[in-house]
């Protein structure tokens, strides 16, 4: 009797420690709606305006925050990383990720399938950014910054580091837009 409470001790702790990792295993990658889009110009290091059914929209990059204007030269060099990676004239897939308080379209943007973003971290022009209740979680990006990080790249050479974007933001009482 106790070999088999046992047992059964054992197959409720394994099931207990394995449930959570379950879901999480059989959870589909989530479905963003995407489309075809042209890139009209670059407005800072992590915003593009772009041509969406005719219109012009402002589009914030998903999950990635650039230094604030302040945070010169920083904030340049940003601006540039991303205007080389997005000319004038660009088409390229806008894939919807929300909306943000500013009223921009918040996307990952894939040139040729390949994400915009993505050298701009690993590059230390830009921060992760995770501000976006779960619409990150199927991105690569904190692993990304963590490697910019140890290379000391971009402005990961700072020494004592650069302030993020999101506390000076805070810092402001919200006066700063990102």
């Amino acid at each position: 009797m106790a070999s088999t409470l046992k047992a059964v001790g054992r197959n409720v702790l394994f099931g207990l420690l394995m449930a959570p990792a379950f879901p999480i295993a059989m959870a589909a990658q989530p479905s963003h709606p995407s489309q075809k889009v042209t890139v009209l110009k670059v407005n800072n290091g992590q915003e593009v305006l772009v041509e969406i059914n005719g219109e012009g929209r402002a589009v914030r990059l998903a999950c990635i925050q650039a230094p604030l204007e302040q945070q010169q030269p920083w904030a340049n060099q940003a601006r540039t990383a991303l205007s080389n990676a997005l000319p004038q004239g660009s088409v390229v897939e806008m894939e919807l990720r929300a909306r943000d308080v500013y009223g921009r379209v918040v996307a990952r943007l894939l040139k040729e399938k390949i994400d915009i973003a993505s050298p701009l971290i690993s590059g230390g022009q830009v921060f992760a950014y995770d501000g976006y209740l779960g619409r990150c979680d199927d991105l690569n990006y904190p692993r990304l910054e963590r490697q910019a990080q140890r290379s000391k790249a971009g402005l990961w050479a700072v020494e004592g580091g650069l302030s993020r974007p999101w506390d000076l933001i805070e810092a402001s009482g919200r006066q700063t837009q990102p």
